[in-house]
C-alpha cells in the first residue's frame, strides 16, 4: 500500500517546481513594469517645466511684438508673429517648439491671412518639450486688455 502512494506522487516535484517558477517569473515581469512606467513618468515631471516655459516665453514674445509694434490695426499676424501660419495655428518667428492660437472677441479663431494685431483679444500657445522617447505640451491662454 505505501508504496502504492509513492509511485502516485512521481510526478508532483515537477508540477511544485513549476509553479513556482511561473510566480517567480509573475513577481519580477510586474517589478520590471512598475520600474518602467516610474522612470517614463519620471521624464515627464523633467519636461513638464521645460513645455511650460516654452509655452510662457511664447506668450512674451508675442506681448512684446505686440507693444512694439507701431500700428497694431495694419501690421498682420502673418507677418509679424509667425513663420507658418494656417488654420490658426502659428508657429512662433524665432520659437522652436512653441505654437500659438490667436481669438476674437467673440471667441472665434484668427485663421485669416490679413488679420491684423489689433484684432487679438485671447491668445493661447503651447509649448512642446521632447527627450526622444517621451513628449510633453503644455498650454497657456491669456486674454487681452487694450488700454484706449
Amino acid at each position: 500500500m505505501f508504496k502504492k502512494i509513492i509511485k502516485n506522487q512521481k510526478g508532483s516535484a515537477l508540477i511544485f517546481t513549476t509553479v513556482l517558477i511561473v510566480n517567480a517569473v509573475l513577481i519580477v515581469s510586474s517589478i520590471v513594469l512598475i520600474a518602467v512606467l516610474q522612470e517614463k513618468a519620471g521624464g515627464n515631471r523633467k519636461l513638464a517645466p521645460v513645455a511650460y516655459q516654452k509655452a510662457d516665453s511664447g506668450i512674451e514674445c508675442v506681448l512684446k511684438l505686440i507693444n512694439d509694434s507701431s500700428d497694431p490695426a495694419s501690421d498682420k499676424i502673418k507677418d509679424e508673429l509667425c513663420s507658418n501660419f494656417s488654420n490658426g495655428k502659428c508657429s512662433i518667428l524665432g520659437l522652436s517648439g512653441v505654437d500659438a492660437y490667436f481669438f476674437k472677441d467673440d471667441g472665434s479663431i484668427l485663421d485669416n491671412d490679413n488679420d491684423v494685431l489689433a484684432d487679438i483679444a485671447e491668445m493661447k500657445t503651447i509649448g512642446q518639450a521632447s527627450d526622444g522617447s517621451n513628449k510633453v505640451s503644455r498650454s497657456l491662454r491669456i486674454i487681452l486688455f487694450v488700454n484706449s
